[in-house]
């Protein structure tokens, strides 16, 4: 088999001496025509194991998961294969235990790869001391890609599933399968969020332990992972009228063993970090910080507060001044005052001034012009800086001089080449860096499109003009060769042949014979075919053969747009996706003029191409 073939490969590159104990500074990286995956030292990018293997999980006990010619296994740290590849999916290991798929359905296996707890599971995640997060196969339910690669184990993202329960090794289903779980604290502590809903239809949620039994019976409405010895936890108020008790929260925090250390009360409260907890005082805004029993510091509210992540001490805002506040409550100046936001060498420096910051230029004493503080990115050095004062724009140049006073512009587009797009009374104009208007604010539409391009108007009957308003000529945008267009990152190519794709090297070699309707870049090892005839989407490797162990789906698209449904096709939407695809193929080989579509929210989007490989979309 080839997984044997490759042992002896990857102990020749990733010998023992490779091994070192800190290996979570490892990381995962592919590349290569194929795609496949290896191991980097992630500060140094220094390989440590090679790019072999389709997929490449995270480490975990020593242990990672990795896919084979479709099929999951587990390499240890030195790159050997520790448990041979024969699982759909496998998860990461969590106190000697690691879920996988088999035919479908999830159990558990050990360290040694023998099946500790049978594959007849929707979901079977490892929790402590043989107790695994468990939820019960649904009769007749389709076996789909989706659940297979997202186990990732003893995370917050897949314990947010419903109908799970307790099942542990020697005597099964310790409670009833009817929770959901949520995060509290590392698995170790054998301690989770289990929730259900009532006989209101209200979620009551406590803090179940791994043998069964409750270590804070179901009473809160909604809680939050542990953070520095606090976990949120909140509750409807009983007071409050009955048909609008929704809207009256109560909030409070446990400690790391369940018991209420801050006291439910009605205000907000977020996270816990550096020993304190933001709080917000209902009805008014105003904001606090909350000591580790739940009182304010000193003993107040502010009209912010501000908790830092760096070791300074939190500050608060009254009126307009900020102060910092010592541990026992006294309010003392504003260390952050001054603070350096941004410097730019021989430029600007933005300097933290309370809520504003000053732009201050180099080799001055004098003090520079305040603004609000906004976003100010280290890119822009050395400037010229947008910054906005009381509602209105102005652009800040690199000494120091601010263009747009002492009225601001109403809206800016960045300084770049000189020259800057600004609107006034509702109009698009250009000034240069005098502040003068090198075009005047006459325009309802202006946008750059070059250093010294500017497109006016849209659609029909825009046109173009230079920074100082004289028209030129519509520039050709040019459109990629079809040989760039149809390369693959890794370098390989799409190459056409009796109207059937395949794939090329870059020296013109068949990696994948021309015999396909449609077919995507390699990805994680695999190319998405869809053959004459076929009614489904199906892996192949670089060898050219399906990769039987992997499922083949509906539809593939070898783009995709977020919240966007791709142009129809067909009614069926097998032969819409090929369609669709051949379509992008054809596009980016120069024998269309138009690419396939995406259709936002029941209206037709802009057509638009890439050479980026998409997911498979079922």
């Amino acid at each position: 088999m080839r997984w044997k073939m490759l042992v002896g490969a990857l102990i020749a590159v990733a010998s023992p001496s490779n091994a070192s104990a800190d290996f979570d500074k490892w990381m995962s990286k592919c590349g290569g025509p194929f795609q496949l995956c290896g191991y980097v030292d992630r500060e140094s990018g220094t390989l440590r194991i090679p790019q072999t293997f389709e997929v490449a999980k995270d480490f975990s006990e020593d242990l990672a998961a990795v896919r084979i010619d479709g099929r999951y296994g587990y390499i240890d740290r030195t790159g050997r294969l520790a448990i041979e590849p024969r699982f759909e999916a496998s998860g990461p290991f969590t106190g000697g235990y690691a879920e996988v798929r088999l035919d479908g359905a999830s159990g558990a296996i050990d360290q040694s790869g023998k099946l500790v707890v049978p594959a007849e599971f929707e979901r079977l995640i490892p929790f402590t001391g043989g107790t695994f997060l468990a939820s019960k196969r649904r009769e007749g339910a389709p076996a789909t890609d989706r659940v297979e690669h997202s186990l990732g184990g003893f995370s917050l993202l897949d314990l947010l599933f419903t109908g799970g329960g307790l099942y542990n090794i020697r005597h099964g289903w310790l409670t009833e399968p009817n929770f959901q779980f949520a995060f509290f604290d590392e698995p170790a502590r054998g301690l989770i969020w289990a929730g259900r809903r009532d006989e209101n239809n209200e979620e009551q949620w406590g803090l179940l332990k791994s043998d069964g039994t409750w270590q804070v019976t179901p009473r809160y409405n909604h809680v939050q992972t542990l953070r520095e010895n606090h976990a949120i936890v909140t509750t409807l108020d009983d007071s409050a009228p009955p048909r609008e008790r929704w809207k009256f929260w109560l909030k409070g925090a446990v400690d790391r063993d369940g018991k209420l250390i801050v006291p439910l009360e009605a205000r907000g409260i977020s996270y816990w970090r550096g020993g304190y907890g933001p709080a917000s005082e209902p009805g008014t805004g105003r904001e606090g910080i909350l000591l580790e029993d739940g009182k304010l510091l000193a003993n107040r509210w502010f009209d912010a507060a501000e908790i830092r992540e760096d070791g300074s001490l939190p500050r608060g805002r009254i009126d307009k001044t900020w102060y910092s506040i010592e541990p026992g409550g006294r309010l003392v100046p504003d260390q952050l005052d001054g603070e350096v936001l941004v410097e730019c060498p021989g430029g600007l420096t933005v300097l933290r001034r309370g809520d504003l910051v000053e732009l201050k230029a180099a080799g001055t004493a004098k003090p520079g012009p305040k603004f609000d503080n906004t976003y100010f990115n280290k890119r822009d050095c050395p400037g010229p800086f947008s910054a906005r004062r009381n509602g209105k724009w102005f652009f800040v140049l690199e000494d120091g001089t601010v263009l747009g006073e002492p009225n601001g512009f109403n809206d800016t587009y960045s300084f770049a080449a000189g020259y800057g797009v600004v609107k006034v009374g509702g109009k698009w104009g250009i000034i240069g860096r005098s502040g003068a208007f090198t075009v005047k604010p006459s325009f309802d539409k202006l946008s750059r499109r070059g250093p010294d391009l500017f497109a006016v108007g849209e659609g029909a009957g825009m046109y173009w003009i230079n920074a100082k308003g004289a028209h030129v000529a519509e520039p050709v945008f040019k459109k990629p060769e079809p040989k760039d267009a149809l390369s693959c990152e890794g370098g390989l190519r799409f190459v056409k042949k009796d109207d059937l794709w395949g794939l090329q090297d870059g020296e013109g070699k068949t990696v994948i014979e021309p015999g396909y309707r449609a077919l995507s870049c390699f990805h994680q090892g695999v190319t998405w075919t869809a053959s004459a005839g076929a009614t489904d989407w199906c892996p192949v490797g670089p060898d050219g053969q399906r990769r039987e162990a992997m499922r083949c789906r509906k539809t593939f698209y070898p783009v995709t747009v977020t919240h966007h449904f791709p142009e129809k096709f067909s009614d069926d939407a097998h032969e819409s996706s090929v369609l669709w695809t051949r379509a992008w193929l054809d596009f980016n080989a120069g024998k269309r003029d138009a690419a396939p579509k995406w259709i936002s929210d029941g209206e037709r989007g802009e057509a638009s191409y890439s050479v980026m490989p998409g997911q498979p979309s079922d």
